[in-house]
């Protein structure tokens, strides 16, 4: 096998050394001198850091094994025997050296890297301070020594190994503290004593509701409602809190809230963009994503342990039979993946396919970037590129497969139904086409008389278009065209400037009818000359794709195998009119009308170009035998739809190859450059030895099982939890638990935590139980100076963190005060809307068109993995809370809920304990009555109607002025049509009175009390969770 470099910049640099080669003599007695003494740690240092990837980067082209000019350079005692003519090193002779001649660039030596960039003055001056210290070389001369052309060997240090996440889990001992009685559990005494080492205290205890609510948030992502607020208030048992937390993880809400938090890592998504497609398909939908979501909301609602979770995600379809049809649904990791075939080779497409499964696997269970192995080894970790593509090499293996859940009878009956449509619509697809084609070219031959037609009725005097048509029985529809078509600008192409220039100077009869003539010489020229060059192209297509049924675009990943499937023919080189010619046919034959063309003649999908025929303006022209074969095809499909039932549901998942292929090292992240082959294994650094192969299948499921049983993955999701229930983690990368990444506030602390959590089953609900009945969950948020002095970012956790709620926690929060939200669980996805009364995370997601309302809010984009949200803060999501329909609908809904209430102030105090869950003080209570007795209420078109009256009068002139206008300011800029739809409709100020949608109509009507709800609903103490 022939092994290839690392860097493109190989070709100009290594070939050099060739000629070097002839300056290098050896004679076959010399004896090489003897090995060196054992390299000191510094010294290997040196040559791994600066040496070996030079002697890669300029030398291994020509220098390895095509052993070029007899110079090998991947080894020391290569270099020392040199090549035809010479060694190339002498060690501890720098300027005996003939190596070091040649890239100085020395009289009378060749000069390297030939024809490539001289090597800088410190790379001259690593590789002289490298031969002076005898050319130190971590290989010994009858070791293997590993190739330099395709990837060195990263060796992993025992320092880089004792680093903390990669070791076994340790027992740890509970630390004993000063204020033993504060310390209600192992974990208040991990952080009491890191507390008092540092000279700190922890604040007081939140109060019951503040309690009740941020538990409340955290595990079901609603507020909690007056009823359970009354009850846990009445509950004075020492439990009370206990009873709280479990009736709360046994909520099915619980599994909806951090299910959700699971999709961000996934990065879940239910479409892909195909915005490059050249077959104009825009975006690819994943019909039954939801199946995935819906899996992952019912493993948290189930508490299926983590390491279960962990292998039916990346292996589902290779666990117990008996299991498959629970576990299928969890590929949905793996098979609902961005795709990347969007004009690339399907070498490039499939390497960035294994990449995304890679980075989501290696970060959301492993904690580790490992897909910045990709290119070259990893800059910080202790990941070599090898083992990179060792797991590369599970999904290499691994392709893109639908699973039905159906019984196979009826996946047999709908494909064939199916088949036998599409058969029947590809028969009516070509009649219609090869009939408008006919009738297009027919017309073509008379369009001189429609040009001195078009004269008559445009030309001086103008006569009646009706008339005219009549007279020289015209079809009017073509004639309409024709008038549209030759009124154009002729952007593209001057055949229609003469034409134009006569009509307007006024030109006469026989000028038009020379005009139009020549016209239709052209036009038919044209019209051959295409069809005589399609015809070849056909001939090229037909030998460059060979077969005897035209190839189908590809539609699925898997189904991408070559170049030519993703859009068939697309690249070849075919041939083409000159480009003036092509314009000109595709605007007659082709391209859209000019706006204004009359819409009746304008088909479903375009405006059809002069004599481009298809829909209605083609099948009037058919005869009477045509258009009875087109109506027995339309009611042959007719009936056949009827009989096909709805597809059957279907997993988007991956399945394993039926051949296992072999996967070689990508050099720079190239796949057209490929190296050493590299069996599937699991990463070195993680394994105490050499790491084994795997041998089954693609080795997705001995993957998954050694992530599985690994303690960073323990380590991983403890950290993961932890940040969900404080706002940040132990560790504050959670994807991140390497070398670059942070490190742990308490590492001793999630030791023990990570120990008890597979102690206990890899529990997750256990997990949580444990973390709320702490102490240092149930602190206040209040501050306190000293400790803000020594520990501003409170990463010793002496007070819990103030957090707003997220996209999902505001807008159900919401539904549920309002009491519009329905809590079915489950289904496919709809779009969010102010009327969609579902949760949020049964709302579309997609990653060709975000919703804009999820991205205002923070939702991170679903194309990759997202370790953590972030809250921005800006002006828009304030004109939401205050715009948008959706929150003047809820705050109607509200102001409705509490109407029966005898008065205002009771009115008052119920919105209160809807929204705060508590009752308002005097103050509060005071200003909701003056705002509700005096505030007028009038309609948007009255609020309107005295706005635009205040800016009249502020522009009038006043006594004194000298006359001139004001400035004025400039015109606003339109609101971006995003603003306007879903969730955020309303935003920008277009108010109920204004709408005539359809949706609009069903708001309710704007009261005071409305908006009196909407200022409860946009406090901060509704929005953050304390």
């Amino acid at each position: 096998m022939r092994h290839l470099p690392t860097s493109s910049s190989v070709l100009a640099s290594a070939a050099a050394l060739l000629l070097a080669s002839s300056y290098w003599a050896v004679s076959a007695q010399q004896q090489p001198p003897p090995a060196p003494e054992p390299p000191s740690p510094k010294a290997i240092e040196h040559f791994e850091a600066n040496i070996r990837p030079l002697l890669v980067e300029s030398c291994a082209m020509c220098h390895t094994r095509s052993e070029a000019g007899g110079l090998r350079v991947d080894s020391r005692e290569a270099l020392l025997k040199g090549g035809s003519s010479g060694p190339a090193i002498v060690p501890g002779k720098p300027d005996e050296s003939y190596l070091l001649q040649a890239i100085r660039h020395a009289p009378n030596a060749p000069r390297m890297p030939k024809n490539g960039t001289k090597l800088s003055d410190q790379q001259i001056a690593a590789v002289t301070q490298w031969i002076k210290d005898g050319a130190v070389w971590p290989v010994s001369a009858t070791s293997a020594a590993p190739p330099l052309a395709t990837s060195r060997e990263k060796v992993l240090t025992a320092e880089q190994r004792a680093f903390w996440s990669f070791q076994p889990l340790r027992s740890v001992e509970v630390p004993a503290v000063k204020r033993a009685d504060w310390a209600k559990s192992d974990i208040d005494q991990f952080v009491l004593a890191k507390l008092e080492l540092s000279g700190l205290s922890p604040v007081a205890a939140a109060d019951k509701l503040t309690l009740l609510r941020r538990a409340s948030l955290d595990l079901t992502g609603l507020p909690p409602t007056p009823e359970e607020i009354e009850a846990f208030d009445k509950d004075t048992s020492p439990d009370a809190f206990e009873k709280v937390v479990d009736r709360l993880l046994a909520s099915p809400q619980y599994g909806e809230t951090w299910g959700r938090m699971w999709l961000d890592v996934a990065r879940y998504g239910e479409d892909d963009p195909r915005s490059l497609d050249p077959m104009g398909r825009g975006y690819a939908p994943y019909p039954n994503a939801y199946l995935y979501r819906d899996w992952v909301v019912k493993a948290f609602n189930d508490d299926l342990p983590y390491d279960e979770f962990v292998k039916a995600q990346i292996a589902g379809d290779l666990l117990d039979e008996k299991l498959r049809a629970r576990t299928l649904p969890a590929l949905g990791l793996l098979g609902l993946g961005p795709w990347y075939y969007d004009n690339g080779s399907v070498e490039v497409t499939r390497a960035d396919e294994r990449h995304d499964r890679v980075d989501v696997v290696s970060r959301g269970f492993l904690g580790l970037t490992v897909a910045c192995a990709r290119c070259h080894d990893h800059k910080y970790d202790p990941i070599p590129t090898k083992d990179y593509y060792s797991m590369a090499s599970v999904f290499l293996n691994s392709a893109y497969h639908e699973y039905p859940l159906a019984p196979q009878s009826e996946v047999d009956r709908f494909k064939a139904l199916e088949k036998k449509i599409e058969q029947k619509e590809k028969l009516l697809g070509e009649f219609l086409q090869v009939e408008g084609r006919q009738l297009g070219e027919t017309l073509a031959l008379h369009s001189s008389k429609y040009l001195q037609a078009v004269w008559r009725v445009t030309g001086e005097p103008k006569e009646p278009v009706g008339k005219v048509v009549d007279a020289e029985k015209l079809d009017y529809d073509v004639f309409d065209r024709w008038l549209a078509f030759l009124a154009k600008p002729p952007r593209f192409y001057p055949y229609l400037k003469d034409w134009q220039a006569m009509i307007k100077s006024g030109g006469t009869k026989d000028e038009a009818k020379k005009l139009a003539d020549a016209f239709q010489v052209l036009l038919l020229e044209v019209m051959f000359a295409k069809k005589e060059l399609d015809e070849e192209n056909d001939i090229i297509r037909a030998r460059a794709l060979p077969g005897t049924k035209k190839k189908k675009p590809a539609n699925l990943p898997s189904e991408f195998i070559t170049n030519d499937d993703f859009c068939p023919g697309c690249g070849l080189e075919l041939r083409s009119l000159p480009t003036d010619q092509m314009q000109f046919w595709t605007d007659v034959f082709r391209r859209d009308l000019a706006e204004g063309f009359d819409a009746a003649y304008e088909t479903e999908y375009i405006k059809p170009g002069v004599l481009y025929f298809r829909g209605w303006s083609l099948e009037r022209q058919l005869g009477a035998d045509r258009r009875a074969h087109v109506d027995a095809l339309r009611a042959d499909i007719k009936a056949l739809q009827a009989d096909l039932p709805p597809k059957y549901a279907y997993v988007h998942g991956v399945q394993d190859a039926e051949k296992p292929a072999v996967m070689q090292v990508n050099l720079r992240g190239n796949p057209h450059r490929l190296g050493d082959e590299v069996p599937p294994h699991f990463l070195s650094v993680l394994t105490p030895e050499a790491p084994a192969k795997f041998e089954k299948g693609s080795g997705r499921l001995e993957l998954a099982q050694t992530i599985a049983a690994h303690p960073i993955s323990a380590r991983v999701i403890v950290n993961r939890v932890w940040k969900g229930h404080f706002g940040t983690g132990i560790v504050d990368t959670p994807s991140n638990f390497g070398i670059n990444g942070d490190r742990p506030s308490h590492p001793e602390l999630l030791e023990h935590l990570a120990n008890g959590f597979v102690t206990n089953g890899r529990s997750i609900k256990k997990l949580h139980r444990q973390i709320m009945l702490s102490q240092v969950y149930q602190l206040g948020t209040e501050t306190n100076a000293v400790n803000a002095a020594k520990d501003s970012g409170n990463r010793l956790y002496w007070r819990a963190n103030r957090r707003r709620m997220t996209a999902e926690q505001l807008r159900d929060s919401i539904l549920l005060v309002s009491g519009a939200l329905e809590n079915k669980l489950g289904g496919p996805p709809e779009t969010l809307t102010p009327f969609y009364n579902r949760r949020t995370i049964y709302g579309k997601l997609s990653r060709y068109r975000t919703d804009p309302f999820l991205q205002l809010f923070d939702v991170p984009a679903p194309t990759i993995s997202a370790e953590q949200r972030f809250a921005t803060n800006v002006p828009l999501q304030r004109l939401f809370l205050m715009n948008s329909d959706f929150m003047q609908q809820q705050g109607e809904m509200v102001a409705r809920r509490v109407a029966a209430e005898p008065d205002v102030r009771a009115r008052i105090r119920k919105a209160y304990q809807l929204v705060l869950g508590r009752d308002p003080i005097d103050a509060e209570l005071a200003a909701g009555v003056q705002y509700l007795t005096q505030e007028p209420m009038r309609t948007y078109e009255e609020r309107k109607a005295e706005d635009e009256k205040k800016l009249k009068e502020a522009s009038a002139a006043k006594p004194g002025d000298t006359g001139q206008k004001p400035a004025m300011s400039p015109e606003p800029a339109k609101p971006d049509p995003a603003m306007s739809e879903g969730m955020m409709a309303g935003v920008m100020g277009a108010g109920g009175g204004e709408k005539k949608s359809e949706e609009a109509k069903k708001l309710l009507p704007i009261t005071t009390f409305g908006r009196y709800v909407k200022i409860l609903l946009s406090s901060n103490e509704f929005l953050f969770v304390n």
